[in-house]
């Protein structure tokens, strides 16, 4: 089964190890990780940053992952050699909605949450 990262407009796919994308993160390859369904407080910010209802339900969100293109270098350790994992506080950026045009004098504007 070939899952897609949950970001808005992410198009970055987990599949098997060889044929995973090769996006330059932390380790050279892109990982993906579960939501901390777990942890309610820290669940309702991912669910915030990742533009999601926060009712949606666990079971749900369980199917979901998020790509570690929209998490901090800050946010991972690294235990082992080839294991790459989140800290326990790490929530995904919010990055800004793309820019709007401002109809006063077509200027592009940047649109901040």
């Amino acid at each position: 089964m070939v899952l897609t990262c949950a970001y808005p407009d992410c198009s970055n796919r987990l599949k098997t190890k060889r044929l995973r994308s090769l996006a330059q993160t932390h380790s050279g390859v892109v990982t993906f990780h579960v939501f901390p369904t777990s942890e309610p407080a820290r669940l309702k910010l991912w669910l915030i940053a990742l533009r999601l209802d926060i009712n949606t339900p666990i079971n749900v969100l369980k199917l979901l992952r998020v790509c570690s293109d929209h998490f901090s270098p800050d946010d991972f350790t690294y235990p082992g050699e080839d294991h790459v994992q989140l800290k326990p506080s790490a929530v995904p950026m919010v990055f800004p909605h793309p820019t709007e045009v401002c109809e006063q004098d077509l200027c592009m504007c940047p649109f901040y949450l």
